[in-house]
């Protein structure tokens, strides 16, 4: 069998294309009392919280809070994990549910089961990307 070659084009969204703004209706989670304390540390452009709480607890290395993700309108978010936080730094807020279906490419509509949505996507290949690597496999292997 030959190697499944998988080039995707597809187009590059920054959060800024999928953010929730000012939402009424799906409320995220309140900051964890430990990021509202090192929030003022942040420097706009840090990817996560690592450097703020450097600063914060006046240390020489970042050894903490490198799993919390800070996201920008003009950056592309990085992978979801089940574990940490994702935050929205022009809000100073966590991720809402509707912002994690949205970067995970789960349908708006999808029926998480009272599932943690937040967990099922850290945890999950997002549709789409399974959907192009399926496609993929059916042109190059089974044509």
């Amino acid at each position: 069998m030959k190697p499944l070659s998988l080039e995707f084009k597809s187009e590059i969204l920054p959060f800024g294309a999928v953010v929730d703004k000012g939402s009424r209706t799906c409320q995220p989670r309140p900051l964890w009392p430990s990021i509202v304390k090192r929030w003022s540390y942040i420097e706009k452009g840090d990817q996560n919280l690592k450097f703020a709480d450097r600063k914060y607890r006046n240390l020489s290395t970042c050894n903490a809070f490198f799993g919390t993700q800070i996201l920008y309108d003009d950056v592309v978010p990085g992978t979801l994990t089940s574990s940490g936080t994702t935050v929205y730094y022009d809000e100073k807020r966590n991720l809402n549910d509707t912002e994690y279906r949205k970067i995970s490419t789960f349908p708006c509509d999808y029926n998480f089961n009272s599932c943690n949505v937040r967990y099922v996507c850290g945890m999950s290949v997002p549709p789409l990307m399974t959907k192009s690597i399926a496609t993929a496999i059916k042109k190059q292997w089974f044509k």
